[in-house]
Formats: C-alpha cells, structure tokens, sequence
C-alpha cells in the first residue's frame, strides 16, 4: 500500500500533501481527544493507506459508525479492500468524494452528525478559498459539541485554522514523517 501511496502522491501531491503515509504513532496523537460511546458517528476525511482508520475500528463501540472520505480512486480501491470486513459488517462505509461534500452525504444516507471529525486533508496545500470550503464543511457537518482533530507538517495554516475554531496545539510527532503537529479544534460557540 505504501508503494501505491507514493506513486500518487507524485501524481497529485498538492492534494495528497505528502510522499510517505501516516505512521502508527501520528494515529496514536490523532486519536487521543477521541473518547467513543456507542452511536457515535466518526468522520474520517482523507483516510489515504488507513492507518488513522484502521485505528478508529480497533477503538469503535457498538452501533458507532465511520465514514470515510477518499477521495483518489486508487487509494479508495485499497482501502475497500484491506477493510473488506470492516465495510460488510456495516459500521464503516466508505466514500469515494470530495470531503467539502461530507455534510451532504451524510444527511442523504440519514447519519446524523458526526461527533468527531479526522482529518489528514493537507490543509496547507489548498488555496484560501477552499480552504474555507473544508472548515465550512466540518462546521456544517459536525455536532456543536463535535471535535475535530487535525494535523499539518507545518503552521502556515494555524491562524486560519484558529479564526475558524477553538483549537490548540495537542502534540508533536517527531516519527511521523515528516514530524507534524497535531491540532484539537471544536465549534466556537457564540
């Protein structure tokens, strides 16, 4: 899978946004804000080889629900493919789209909300505007006390990231490669 990852990631890297998957211990710092209850709904928006979602799985309660978003088609197919299971038991669906469109297709296959949204979506790479499209998408999409995790390998986008949300600087993960940030951002309220 890694070797597909790259391979994509030389042919659309502005929206893939790195050469090399996620590793292991990033998805560790990704899921730390994440305390599952039954029925949760989870959103998971450029889920590339996985690795975040593979662990979400291994920490999902009964009746909770992953939607994932990928939205390049050779990483989706290995994906439906490594959680073939996962997918046939009915708790993760899987979604080749856009991740701005995720309130849309949530409301359409009847999920409510999502309590939490993750996010490996290279949000430095997008243009301002859409940009703005993502964070109206995960405001729109998730529930007023939802939390939405984030990384970046750089803090160019911080600010943005700040003005949109309530969010703070959980971790570092010097492992990953590159090493990245990892951000806890919920819906400012008021």
């Amino acid at each position: 899978m890694s070797f597909t990852f790259i391979k994509e990631a030389l042919k659309r890297f502005k929206t893939q946004g790195a050469l090399f998957p996620s590793s292991r211990s990033l998805s560790k710092w990704m899921l730390k804000p994440v305390r599952l209850v039954p029925g949760d709904v989870v959103v998971e928006l450029g889920a590339g080889t996985g690795v975040f979602t593979k662990e979400i799985i291994a920490n999902m309660c009964v009746d909770s629900k992953l939607v994932v978003f990928e939205n390049n088609t050779a990483l989706a197919r290995l994906l439906r493919d490594d959680l073939r299971k996962s997918v046939d038991e009915g708790n993760v669906i899987l979604i080749e789209d856009d991740a701005v469109n995720f309130p849309a297709i949530l409301e359409k296959m009847g999920i409510p909300k999502a309590n939490y949204v993750i996010s490996g979506l290279p949000l430095g790479s997008f243009d301002r505007a859409f940009r703005q499209q993502i964070f109206n998408a995960i405001k729109s999409g998730m529930k007023d006390d939802g939390v939405y995790v984030q990384f970046q390998y750089v803090l160019a986008s911080w600010p943005h990231v700040r003005r949109e949300f309530d969010a703070k600087i959980i971790g570092f993960e010097m492992r990953n490669l590159p090493p990245a940030f990892i951000y806890k951002c919920t819906k400012k309220m008021g």
